[in-house]
């Protein structure tokens, strides 16, 4: 659906990551400088709206350390019902996403506000990057090991909770690391020789993976056992829970996803589970990759090295 439009108004010099490879964010060349651009909202994941709101800012914030980048400034971008929200709540949604944008180092500029029936609150974000140093999901190379910065299964975990079979203790695991910027880890990716990274949000682990394989020509071998999850997320399964894209992020991938592992049904569900401000998979050298993982461990990120790019042809095998 993009191509027409990226082949009308989406080239040029200036253009160093545009559309067409489906990457995170675009990236645009100002003189000896680039700025990163992206743009994201989401509805509620939880019943507390300051940080549903901090929880959205920080997903489209994700879009821009993806990248390499450093956030400036960003834009409010306001879906909110016109009746039947209490009083407090839209203000409280923004003061929350003004919290995520402070810790950030980012400021708010202004922004856009629509009536919506369904609320939807997100942000676009304008950032700065190195244009020698932009992280893309074209540079993988065989022999980097993939390291993956935050715990899977965050679907899952929301939707249980909408469905009143995961109670607020239930799902704070996920909400707290929903809420963890993706700024330490970008750090240290880049301080680490990374060049190539995704952050895992709606197309689920297995679709951002393959991303990185189509666009690097290359393939990911992923260890099943090495996976790090929430602990919920098996049981709310068990429970019949699933969501509304996780078929669909199946489907976009199957053709390409080996599966030498012999997954069950519900281990296939992590695979596809779409994530919201979910971590980055970072595909790191060989040699510092050990380095990496340990100064995310020490940051306080529940990272693991989940397995490593190998020569094409471009697939996913699940080991």
């Amino acid at each position: 659906m993009l191509s027409p439009l990226v082949a009308k108004a989406g080239q040029g010099d200036c253009v160093l990551v545009g559309a067409g490879t489906s990457d995170d964010a675009g990236v645009y060349r100002y003189g000896e400088r680039a700025l990163v651009a992206t743009a994201d909202f989401i509805p509620p994941v939880c019943d507390d709206p300051r940080r549903y709101g901090r929880v959205a800012a920080t997903n489209s914030l994700s879009d821009v350390y993806a990248m390499g980048g450093r956030p400036l400034f960003a834009l409010n971008l306001c879906c909110f019902p016109g009746i039947g929200v209490p009083e407090g709540v839209l203000p409280a949604v923004l003061e929350g996403g003004a919290d995520a944008l402070l810790e950030a180092g980012a400021v708010l500029l202004g922004g856009h506000s629509v009536s919506d029936p369904e609320l939807k609150y997100g942000l676009a974000v304008v950032g700065e990057v190195d244009p020698e140093r932009v992280l893309s999901n074209d540079r993988a190379r065989p022999g980097d090991r993939l390291l993956l910065t935050k715990p899977l299964g965050t679907g899952v975990m929301v939707n249980a909770y909408k469905a009143g079979k995961l109670d607020d203790d239930g799902l704070e695991p996920a909400l707290a690391e929903m809420e963890r910027l993706n700024a330490t880890a970008c750090r240290l990716a880049l301080a680490h020789g990374v060049q190539s990274a995704t952050d895992v949000t709606g197309f689920g682990l297995a679709g951002h993976a393959l991303n990185i394989a189509r666009n690097s020509n290359v393939g990911l071998v992923v260890r099943w056992d090495s996976l790090p999850f929430h602990a919920a997320f098996f049981a709310m399964v068990e429970r019949g829970v699933t969501t509304g894209c996780t078929t669909d992020n199946e489907d976009d991938v199957v053709a390409l996803l080996h599966d030498d592992h012999g997954l069950d049904a519900a281990q296939r569900e992590l695979l596809f589970d779409p994530q919201t401000s979910g971590g980055l998979l970072l595909a790191t050298p060989a040699d510092r990759a050990a380095d990496l993982l340990a100064a995310l461990l020490a940051s306080g990120h529940q990272a693991a090295e989940i397995g490593e790019v190998v020569d094409g042809p471009v697939r996913l095998e699940v080991v």
